[in-house]
């Protein structure tokens, strides 16, 4: 099976959710495609942009918990593919040399869309 993540924000608690779920989606033997947009591009640059404004991600911070390692680990398994999207990526002024290398490509949404087509589909905003 494969698994969709849209990813369209940069709250820390909303990212390590999409890295947990990637994490445990990819343990369980499933290919899974993140789709950083919007916002959510800014959490993989090279020096994240992570807001930190809910009670969630505010205990998250003062735990000092890495939210990516989830994505790492599902990484190294190589199960996981992480895509910035072209859009967000234009205005915000990002190009690849930005993001970290937990990043693969930077794609348009037509791209994402037949990269997943069929699949179970999950959106964190």
């Amino acid at each position: 099976m494969k698994l969709g993540i849209i990813l369209g924000s940069n709250e820390l608690d909303r990212v390590a959710y999409a890295g947990m779920h990637a994490l445990i989606a990819a343990s369980l033997d499933n290919e899974v495609v993140i789709f950083a947009t919007m916002d959510g591009v800014k959490a993989f640059l090279k020096d994240p942009e992570l807001k930190v404004s809910g009670e969630t991600s505010k205990v998250i911070k003062e735990q000092g918990e890495n939210v990516f390692e989830h994505f790492k680990k599902a990484k190294k398994s190589g199960k996981l593919k992480i895509l910035a999207c072209s859009y967000a990526s234009k205005i915000h002024g990002l190009d690849k040399d930005k993001y970290s290398d937990l990043v693969d490509d930077i794609v348009g949404i037509t791209s994402f869309s037949l990269e997943v087509e069929g699949s179970q589909i999950i959106t964190v905003w």
